[in-house]
């Protein structure tokens, strides 16, 4: 029991590295509340009953059965052409916009400078920059959580990674990663890697936040990255067990919890992804 439950917190890490990303809108939305409506009715006095349904494009709080997107209840119209049978590809509109070029198919292409853009994100290493820096914070949704130094990060580039300017960020993290599971990995019978050990083993991977690739190696994560490649559970391994023969990169890929392989086979061809999901 205490073995399974110890393979579960490793997997919740493995879970934790794979969904630390820098997202950073927790914009509001559809969360259930019912929202008191006013009546504009100029005959009458102003309500806020909380029990009315108020269609979005009228003022009448009686009438509930009126597309959103027209007068007409039994017509639905494209939102984006006044024909409902007729749809328009954004992709490959033109437009006179002189920063912009119209590319082969059609698809428009900005041409403006380059320092007109702020770099907001950047992403070669499995989540180095989410999970290597600031871990204690998680996605920082809790209460006091500040991971303003991951937008400096994002900013930042390989150049300054490479001069060591992240270095203390990260071995923080790894520190917190050890000081939470140590204990797990050895009720699995594994030999937790101690700091140094996944500075040497993680650090040429992380550091600097790049994709690497040496063309006489075969190609496997973390030497280029197949799509079939178990990025996050290699990567995991890296930074907590001490990589031997007994235990090597791909320990946790093979944990038998863990799905081995795409629900979906890849193509063999061009883009070689697999088709997507049919929507509902």
């Amino acid at each position: 029991m205490n073995n399974i439950t110890s393979m579960h917190k490793i997997l919740g890490a493995a879970l934790l590295i794979s969904t630390l990303t820098a997202c950073g809108d927790n914009g509001g939305g559809d969360d259930g509340s019912t929202t008191n409506v006013t009546s504009t009715d100029p005959s009458g006095p102003t309500t806020n009953d909380p029990t009315a349904t108020t269609n979005p494009t009228t003022n009448d709080p009686t009438t509930t059965t009126t597309n959103p997107t027209t007068n007409d209840p039994t017509t639905t119209t494209n939102p984006t052409t006044n024909d409902p049978t007729t749809t328009t590809n954004p992709t490959t509109a033109t437009t006179g916009d002189p920063d912009t070029t119209t590319g082969e198919g059609g698809f428009v292409f900005p041409t403006d400078p380059i320092d007109s853009y702020i770099q907001i994100d950047r992403h070669g290493a499995v989540e180095a920059g989410t999970a290597g820096i600031l871990a204690s914070q998680g996605l920082g949704f809790n209460m006091g959580s500040d991971i303003k130094l991951r937008d400096a990060y994002n900013a930042s580039n390989p150049e300054e990674d490479a001069a060591g300017m992240w270095v203390p960020e990260i071995v923080k993290s790894i520190m917190f990663f050890h000081g939470a599971l140590d204990d797990d990995l050895v009720a699995l019978k594994l030999v937790p890697a101690t700091v140094d050990d996944t500075v040497a083993q993680a650090g040429p991977v992380i550091i600097p936040d790049t994709i690497k690739y040496d063309p006489t190696k075969p190609a496997a994560y973390p030497n280029g990255r197949k799509l079939e490649d178990q990025v996050v559970d290699l990567t995991l391994a890296a930074v907590l067990i001490k990589l031997s023969a007994k235990q090597p990169l791909d320990t946790f890929a093979k944990l038998p919890l863990n799905p081995p392989e795409n629900d979906v086979p890849f193509s063999a061809e061009w883009p070689y992804l697999a088709p997507p999901h049919p929507g509902k």
